[in-house]
């Protein structure tokens, strides 16, 4: 490509040195010098890449994900009904990436700051109702709800963000119950994105 000798032409180089994003401009053979406000915000740019870069790195070495059982045993087990709301305790861990879960509290909490995908499925008790809430910290986010009688089963779950250290449970409502047989009462999540 011919160039006229009335046009200019800046090269911008980009230069990888230690994971850093380093801008240079040339014109010709000669280095161009920035103004100190421009230098400020390259160098505003680039640890904002770097950053960026670093937290990329570490969400994707940290799987989060978790599924658990509500019993252990494959004998029919009913929980409840009991006089107040009671946390549940999923017992059979089937997956715990990142260990966040813990089957002696049923607490999950969330190792890294992110968009989750959380679900719960329950199933109805010798109550003939299943009323049971995610809890978030405390603040109920999501329930299930089944006056269907013994046996029958509900299902719910969404996207929540979470930071990290946050912590997430089930709660069975009082005088409800649920039943299991280490497959069919679960609560499970899975990071969907670390912000």
């Amino acid at each position: 490509m011919a160039y006229s000798s009335f046009t200019t032409v800046a090269t911008l180089l980009i230069v990888c040195a230690a994971g850093s994003l380093r801008a240079q401009f040339f014109f010709g053979d000669e280095r161009i010098k920035f103004a100190p406000d421009t230098q400020v915000l390259l160098e505003g740019l680039t640890a904002r890449v770097d950053k960026l870069e670093r937290d990329a790195a570490e969400a994707a070495k940290a799987p989060v994900s978790f599924a658990a059982a509500l019993v252990t045993t494959s004998e029919w087990t009913h929980i409840g009904p009991f006089n107040t709301d009671t946390t549940l305790v999923f017992k059979k861990v089937i997956t715990n990436e990142g260990s966040g879960y813990d089957s002696n509290t049923g607490i999950f909490t969330a190792p890294v700051k992110g968009l989750y995908f959380i679900q719960f499925n329950g199933n109805v008790g010798n109550s003939g109702a299943l009323n049971a809430a995610v809890l978030k910290n405390g603040v109920n986010m999501f329930a299930i709800y089944d006056t269907q009688g013994t046996f029958s089963s509900a299902t719910n779950g969404m996207p929540l963000v979470l930071e990290q250290g946050d912590k997430l449970w089930v709660t069975l409502w009082a005088n409800k119950s649920v039943f299991d047989q280490s497959r069919l009462t679960t609560f499970s999540g899975f990071l969907i994105k670390a912000l």
